[in-house]
């Protein structure tokens, strides 16, 4: 089982003004994963973290954790407490239903987000993945491993909203 991990990188890009640079915007690499069957062997046993490092504070953006309330930001860790307990094998699996990675995010219905990673990120793939917190509540970013890079939390799912309807 030589199965070598394909990854695509990602680079956050710094915005051209001269006002402050949050902490999201500054040059860095990712390596995001095609698909969430193409994890590295030694993270599949490892557990999941949460990472902050590319979360869109910016305030025009309609997903930003920013725009929380006090009882979708409890939900938030409360939901990050239970997923953290889960090993990266665990969470790509198909009996666990609360993760999805999209590894080609051009794919996305909505045209939002698609413009929004194009404007604040250089990448060569289009990799996402998201967690299903509740009905319609999703944490999107890129998963690194063992690490989930959140981006944005999605209270409507409005982000990769589904074609599916209750019958």
């Amino acid at each position: 089982m030589g199965h070598r991990s394909k990854t695509k990188s990602i680079k956050a890009k710094a915005p051209s003004s001269s006002k402050r640079v949050p902490a999201h915007h500054v040059a860095k690499s990712y390596h995001v994963p095609e698909s969430a069957t193409e994890i590295p062997k030694d993270s599949v046993n490892r557990r999941i973290v949460f990472r902050f490092d590319c979360v869109d504070l910016e305030a025009d953006c309609p997903w930003s954790l920013a725009h929380m309330s006090d009882e979708e930001h409890r939900l938030l860790l409360l939901k990050m407490r239970d997923f953290e307990k889960a090993t990266v094998g665990e969470i790509i699996s198909p009996s666990y239903q609360a993760f999805t990675c999209y590894p080609d995010f051009t794919q996305c219905p909505n045209q939002t987000p698609q413009d929004r990673l194009a404007k604040y990120y250089e990448r060569e793939g289009d990799a996402l993945a998201r967690f299903r917190l509740g009905g319609t509540e999703r944490l999107y970013g890129f998963l690194v491993g063992n690490e989930f890079h959140i981006l944005w939390w999605d209270p409507n799912h409005e982000v990769w909203p589904s074609t599916r309807k209750h019958t």
